[in-house]
């Protein structure tokens, strides 16, 4: 039978055995959405649509089935990189050993921001959409602790449940080191929203050399998704530039540099 009478039957049926050989991890609110753009310019590049699937992660899923995820690339022609988006994939704790063991040769590309920015901007966009439904940055990460443990917040919370860890999902040296327990170091590309807003073309093109595709393109560099809102209370940034001191500290050693990540 010859596929295009299969895929006449099953239009479910993927129209090539193409998948991902890189994920852009996030980690979320630090400027994704504008390098995933910049990146699936380059014609050498394929980017999946939607850009985030989010299909490995058990509890929250955009994709939500092995042949429709794997399908999201069945556009992919002649690109040799390969990849997708979901920001989900760097917080949730069981994504790092299910990638390794379907895509053991992956490239990952973290991008990371100042921890303090990085939460508050995230409450901000969780509450402007309405799935945070505390009315202020400091109720909700005064609520952090007890969500944390709660069972019932977990199954029932109405977004993804790491987003509402603000402070928890901007530990990026923990969650960078459960993926270094099953991809070695020389696998990820790593740089911060202050770098690539410092000068997007340069680090895009390190990417693009990261990704072993042809160098030399230079991509538009728009900022797609900017976020706009009052400045957080200076008690509030102070507290958590402090409680955030370690984290910075502990990603830098991992990236072997300075990434612009925040005062210690």
């Amino acid at each position: 039978m010859t596929s295009d009478v299969m895929r006449s039957l099953d239009p479910k049926i993927p129209l090539s055995a193409n998948k991902p050989n890189f994920f852009l991890l996030g980690a979320g609110k630090c400027g994704t959405t504008s390098l995933a753009s910049m990146l699936s310019q380059h014609p050498e590049v394929f980017m999946s649509t939607p850009k985030e699937p989010s299909f490995f992660c058990s509890y929250f899923q955009v994709t939500r089935d092995p042949i429709s995820y794997f399908n999201l690339f069945s556009g992919c022609k002649n690109e040799s990189a390969i990849g997708e988006a979901s920001h989900v994939y760097f917080s949730n704790p069981e994504t790092a050993a299910t990638l390794q063991l379907l895509f053991p040769d992956a490239k990952f590309i973290l991008i990371l921001r100042d921890p303090t920015l990085r939460a508050y901007s995230l409450y901000q966009w969780m509450h402007r959409y309405r799935f945070e439904a505390l009315p202020t940055f400091e109720s909700a990460l005064e609520a952090e602790s007890v969500r944390y443990t709660d069972p019932e917040f977990f199954h029932n919370c109405p977004q993804y449940f790491w987003n509402f860890m603000y402070t928890r999902s901007s530990y990026y040296h923990i969650q960078w080191e459960r993926y270094l327990r099953f991809f070695h170091r020389d696998r990820f590309f790593v740089l911060s929203l202050s770098e690539l807003a410092s000068d997007p073309v340069r680090w895009t093109q390190r990417i693009y050399e990261f990704l072993a595709v042809t160098g030399g393109f230079t991509p538009s560099t728009k900022h797609l998704n900017p976020g706009r809102y009052r400045e957080m209370q200076a008690s509030t940034r102070k507290r958590l530039d402090e409680h955030f001191r370690p984290t910075i500290r502990a990603t830098r050693e991992l990236a072997g540099r300075d990434m612009q990540l925040g005062a210690l």
